[in-house]
Parts: structure tokens; sequence; C-alpha cells
């Protein structure tokens, strides 16, 4: 996106904002502020023209879309849509940064200020961690803390030592003697079971004692781990650097919630770095085939065994993970897609193995709600899942082709508690590239009403989808029309830029008339192509709209309807119908000859001797 020249920040600019995040932000807003920035969450980024008062509604540099078509904006500021609990608008005044707005309930500054800070900072080239770490880089600075302390006040440690185990020179002895036997035991690698695994990770780490979750601590555990890997084949070295990536990422992610207060926990910011390195190697690896080749009898026995220990492992590790904190659900996905599914070549055994663990897995959870009922506990009349359960459940029916039992569970997540877009999207871009584009149209038909109520950018890659599905099964165009019908109103400026771009004028027409909008909203050049190819479609819709502005009786109204009337004049001499046009604006002029201040505004704009 290019930021207005007003807009844009030399260093001396950049550093006095920096100084005052620091002083109008604690470090728990920033931080929650960086979550919402990493999450997506901001939209697009408005610049009004860059002036010091405020309350001007001056033009807009409008570089993407609109909030709404009716939304107005204050010199000065910078405006912001940002998903939290709902949809909040974030006013920044950069000039006077305190006095900001958001909508969200809290009066005082607040994360969704904070991440669209970070989203300016993103787009001006600058780097988002100044921001975050604002307190450390003013005059808040304090002496280097140790490697081993942890900044969130949180220390690490891979491995459990006991209180008794040796220190100094007497621990660093005890573990080159452990360390001889490790590397011993991983020599029987891939006989082993993936908790075996990660025993001799924990006992390999040991080593490395307390550490904070950073890049480059998790870089020096991976060496660590790396440096006692056996010989293995080429599927198991795969496998190998999956449940490596796993355990470092299992390392960094503290539980969901706080055990004490059971408040959301967040991540620090050097253990989001480390996180989103592991999880960019992480998709890099499963977008990898497995190689299998040469893999028969007890080899091949040993690696199947260890991928479903695999797929176990991922199973239990996602379950408590929510919405916002959703880091081994999308692992699970791509494990079952890219690297299980395919070595099936057809079979369900295994699929159905899974889908019935998943099932347990829910019936645990009904009869745990029946036995919190019966004592006496808050009665629930129905059982909420877990989004990461409903998400495998709806992989596996998706896998076995049980569509109808796929669209099933994930209508219960998204009417639980709303599925985050990306995850439903998944499924249609699978399809796409497997290219099963009849199966395509119809999970685009159960999945669009889902997408309802969500920002603008899932309902734009859904519309690519469709206009790829259409391409392929032709036939199939009037089920997106109904699909998007169904999806009303949020799916209204999907609606509108479908039968736009398709010159589905009558039926654009249609729509405006039917909800009442008036032609002065759209820009001129949404009306062009209209008065071009079918100007008699306009009529209706501006004749309808001219009553209601003289209706207004005032003189913004008829301000309004002159504008309007003359579009309706060239139209109406375009269609050759001159004396139609007479009669009417005689018959608006007379029916309406007390309303001087309109007699005067026609006279201005011509339209009446």
């Amino acid at each position: 996106m290019n930021i207005p020249d007003e807009w844009k920040m030399d260093d001396a600019q950049w550093n006095a904002l920096i100084h005052k995040v620091a002083e109008l932000y604690n470090n728990l807003t920033i931080m929650r502020g960086f979550q919402y920035y990493k999450q997506k969450r901001v939209g697009p980024l408005f610049f009004s023209n860059r002036q010091t008062k405020h309350h001007d509604t001056s033009a807009i540099y409008d570089h993407t879309r609109s909030l709404t078509e009716s939304d107005s904006y204050e010199a000065g500021t910078i405006t912001a849509e940002v998903q939290g609990t709902e949809a909040y608008t974030v006013v920044l005044y950069m000039e006077a940064l305190s006095t900001s707005r958001c909508t969200c309930p809290v009066n005082t500054p607040c994360k969704h200020m904070a991440a669209v800070l970070m989203s300016y900072a993103e787009q001006q080239g600058r780097p988002v961690p100044a921001l975050v770490n604002a307190h450390a880089t003013t005059s808040l600075k304090q002496v280097a803390k140790p490697v081993t302390m942890a900044s969130s006040g949180r220390a690490y440690r891979f491995g459990g030592a006991s209180d008794g185990e040796p220190t100094g020179k007497d621990h660093d002895a005890s573990d080159g003697r452990q360390y001889s036997e490790i590397k011993e035991q991983a020599s029987e690698l891939a006989g082993m079971s993936i908790p075996e695994w990660h025993e001799l990770f924990r006992d390999s780490l040991r080593r490395l004692g307390t550490g904070t979750a950073t890049t480059a601590y998790i870089q020096e555990a991976s060496d660590e781990l790396y440096a006692i890997k056996p010989k293995l084949s080429t599927a198991m070295d795969q496998l190998f650097e999956l449940q490596v990536l796993l355990y470092l990422m299992r390392y960094c992610i503290p539980p969901a919630r706080n055990s004490i207060t059971n408040t959301p926990v967040y991540l620090s910011y050097p253990a989001q770095l480390a996180v989103d390195t592991l999880q960019k190697s992480l998709e890099a690896l499963l977008l990898q085939p497995l190689d299998c080749a040469g893999l028969q009898g007890m080899a091949l026995e040993q690696f199947q065994a260890r991928l479903g220990e695999t797929a176990g492992y991922l199973r239990k590790e996602m379950m408590p993970e929510t919405a916002n904190m959703m880091f081994f659900t999308p692992v699970y996905s791509k494990l079952w897609l890219n690297w299980i599914v395919p070595q099936l070549q057809g079979k369900s055994d295994l699929l159905q193995t899974e889908l019935g663990a998943l099932n347990s897995i829910e019936e645990d959870a009904a009869k745990q709600a029946k036995e919190r009922m019966l004592n006496g506990q808050r009665a629930v009349s129905k059982v909420t899942l877990p989004l990461p359960l409903v998400l495998a459940q709806g992989w596996m029916h998706y896998h076995l082709k049980q569509d109808t039992a796929a669209w099933q569970k994930l209508v219960h997540g998204s009417t639980a508690y709303g599925i985050p877009p990306e995850h439903l999207l998944q499924f249609l871009h699978i399809l796409v590239d497997a290219a099963e584009w009849t199966r395509l149209v119809e999970w685009l038909v159960q999945l669009g009403p889902m997408l309802t109520n969500r920002r603008s950018t899932p309902l734009q890659d859904y519309m690519q989808l469709w206009n790829i599905a259409i391409q392929h099964v032709p036939e199939s165009e009037h089920r997106m029309w109904d699909t998007l019908v169904s999806m009303l109103p949020h799916s209204r400026p999907a609606y509108e830029d479908a039968m736009h771009s398709r010159a589905q004028w009558r039926r654009w027409i249609d729509f405006q008339l039917s909800t009442g909008t008036e032609p002065l909203e759209f820009r001129v050049a949404v009306l062009q192509p209209i008065e071009k190819e079918a100007p008699e479609l306009l009529l209706p819709f501006y004749h309808q709209a001219v009553e209601r502005y003289i209706g207004h009786k005032n003189r913004d109204g008829y301000k309004a309807a002159v504008k309007l009337l003359k579009r309706l004049s060239k139209i109406y001499k375009k269609l050759k119908h001159d004396e139609q046009w007479e009669h009417f604006i005689t018959t608006i002029a007379v029916r309406n000859s007390r309303l001087r201040a309109l007699q005067e505004e026609l006279r201005k704009g011509k339209l009446i001797p």
C-alpha cells in the first residue's frame, strides 16, 4: 500500500512515536496489541488530509476499500477497523496521540489502538519490534538481564532437574557421562515410540539448562538435538525434523490459560518471534511429499507407527487451543492432508480409526457436561465442542468424502463460536488444487453462510473461488446468486461487485431499488457502464431518488435532486425521449411551485426558465 507523502515519517518523527507509545501504553496493552497485529485483525488504514484542525471531513486517501460507504473521516487522522470481540473502529490523532479514540469499552489507550499503530509502522517500513519494545528503547531502559532469564518474567528449562542434581563442574561431568548414553540410545530411534523420542530430547537438552524462548535459544536447542540424530531413512529424517520443530514449539508456548486466575495467556514478543520461525519451517516441511522410497518390511512398519503416533501427539496438543492461540491445529490438518492421506492409496481404515478417536473425545466431553449438570452446576442445553475437535472431525469427513457430515460439524462450530475464516477457506483451496470442481461448488454453497459477519477480505477470497468454480462449471452460476442472497446483508459488497462485474445491470438496479440506496452514494465510475449499456434501467432508480430528495424539503435535498435531474436529462436525450423529459420536468416544477428554494435551484441548474 502506498502511503501519502504527507504521512511518511522521518527518523525524528519515528523516534518521537516510540517515546509516545512508551508514555501512553503499558507493556500488557502493547503485548495484546501485538497479538492482534500478528493475527491480522487490523483492517485497511485510511489516511485523511494531515491537518491539525479536527472535524474537517476532507477527502480521504482511499487506497483499498472504505469501512462503509457513508463513513466520514476527520482531518489529521488514521482510521481503521480492528476485529476484537466485535468490530471496533479506531481513530488515531497522530498530532495528539493521547486524544485518539476507539469504540471499544476501554476508556484508556487500548490494544486496538496499539495494533493499528503497529500496522502503520509496518506500512512505513519501520521495525514493529521497536514499538513492541518501546519501554526498553526509551528512558525506561534497564541493564540487560542474563540470557537465562526470560524477558516476560518467565524462565524456561528443558527437562526437570531435581534438587539433588549435581551443579557446577560435577553437573558438567554428569552431563558428559549421560551424553554418551543418550547418543547410544538415539541409535535405536526408529524403533522407539514418539513419547520416548521426547524423553530423549528432554535428556539431551538438560545440558542447556534454563533459558528464554527466543529464536537464538531455539536454534541452539535444535543444534543439540540434531547432534544426537543417527543415520535414518529419508522418510524418518523428515519425521525427525517434524518432531524437533514440534517439541521446540511446545517449549515456547505456555498453557492456553493461567492455571490460577484462568485468564488468557499471551506469548512474549521473543517467544512469538521464535514460534513464527518454527511455524514457517513446519509449513515448508509439510509441503514436501514424504519420500518413502525403499522403505519395506520392519523399516516401513516402524515409520508408519511413528507417523501414527505423531498424529496422536498433535491431536492431544491441539485440543486445549483457542481460535486466538492456535498452533498445533494447522499442523495436524496439514500432516493428514500432505503426508498421511497420500500414503493411504484410497484405503479408509486409518481415517476411520482417527475419526473414531475424535468421536470418543466428543463423547467424553458430553459425559463430563452431564456429570457437571448432575453435580448441581450450571445446566448446558448443548455441549460446545473445542474448535480444534470440530475442525479435525470436519477434515476426517472431508477425506472420507462424507461431505454432509463435514458440513454438519462445521455448522456446529460456526454456530457455537464462529470458525476463523482461514480455516474454512482452506477446505475450498484444497478442492481447487485437487480440481474437484463439482464438489467445490457444493462446498462454496455450504460454507458461504459461515463467512457472514466477517471482514471483507475473506469474502473477496470466497468470490474469487466462485469465479474459478463457474469457469469450470458454468451452470452453477445461479447457485452463486442464491448463496449470496442468503448471506445478505453481510454479503452485500460481494453481491454488488459480482453483479457489476458480470454486467447484471437489471439485477443490480432491482437490488438498489429494493434497498432504497441513494444514487449519489455511488462513484461516477460505478454508474457509467450502466448509463452506456442500459441507460433505461437507471430511469426508475433516479426518479425515485429525485422524489425522496424533494421530500426532504430542505436546500440540501433540492440541490441533490437537481444534480440527479441533470443526469436524467442526459439519459432522456440519449434515448431520444425529449418530449417525455419536457413533460416530466414541467410536472416537477408545477407540482412543487410553492417550494421557492426548489424553484431557485431548478433555475440555477437551467432546468426551467
